[in-house]
């Protein structure tokens, strides 16, 4: 869980728990919250994922987000930073609970994943002094450093926009990657689950701010936006989260046509 100022904390981890328990339990995946990696210390702020399978059916497939579904072993640990960069500190935190839990659970190395999942985008910078500079597919990264290279490091703004990656692209930080994703599960996504889920889902787009647009909503809104304005005035005008949300509807537009 990431550290935050103010009184009232987030509980991000739990959010995304409940966003994979809701997604994963109806096709035999175990998801676990506040798991306990050791027995006499505080619960740690993590996730685990745990299937009887051998390997993944194509149920579990479908809702499982790139690199996750890529692995191999029984149980999978989450360790999931909302509104923290990644550090020192995040990297030795996320190993230590992963050395703990092989040492309570008495497993091996090869029977147990760890995938570090980052709500904000690492910089290249920040990110390859980790040694994380072989990136598996988009988003997903593995480390050249013996001591991080056991560690999946999964960056959510940089996942591919496809539905098995929308379930919890929906806790990325950019605003644009959101929408994307909560445009994806209202497309394709909500017919597949149940209606709780799906209330669940719409209550975290209305706690980001997200709106639901269908295409003619969106030509509407990017009309009125640009009406009357000079290319110079939309670039003065719009932030840049928003010019980003115009230049992927004129795009998409494009595509269309």
């Amino acid at each position: 869980m990431d550290n935050e100022d103010n009184n009232e904390k987030t509980y991000w981890h739990q959010i995304l728990g409940r966003i994979l328990e809701f997604l994963l339990t109806p096709v035999g995946i175990i998801v676990l919250t506040d798991v306990k990696v050791v027995n006499k210390l505080p619960e740690a702020y993590v996730l685990l994922l745990k299937t009887k399978s051998k390997k993944w059916t194509q149920k579990q497939l479908e809702r499982l987000p790139d690199g996750i579904r890529d692995s191999t072993t029984n149980d999978v640990l989450l360790e999931f930073k909302a509104t923290e960069s990644i550090n020192k500190n995040t990297f030795i935190q996320t190993a230590w609970y992963e050395y703990s839990y092989k040492r309570s659970q008495e497993i091996a190395d090869d029977e147990i994943q760890t995938f570090l999942i980052c709500a904000k985008q690492p910089q290249k910078d920040n990110r390859e002094q980790y040694g994380y500079t072989i990136q598996v597919q988009a988003g997903v990264y593995k480390s050249t450093h013996i001591a991080y290279n056991h560690i999946t490091l999964i960056s959510l703004n940089e996942l591919p926009n496809k539905l098995h990656n929308a379930w919890i692209t929906c806790l990325a930080s950019k605003k644009l990657k959101r929408l994307k994703s909560f445009q994806l599960l209202k497309e394709q996504g909500f017919k597949q689950i149940k209606k709780a889920f799906k209330g669940f889902l719409k209550a975290i787009g209305d706690m980001w701010g997200v709106q639901y647009y269908s295409q003619e909503e969106l030509d509407k809104l990017l009309n009125e936006r640009l009406r009357g304005m000079r290319p110079k005035d939309v670039v003065n005008y719009f932030k840049s989260e928003q010019l980003e949300e115009i230049e992927a509807i004129l795009k998409q537009r494009k595509q269309q046509r």
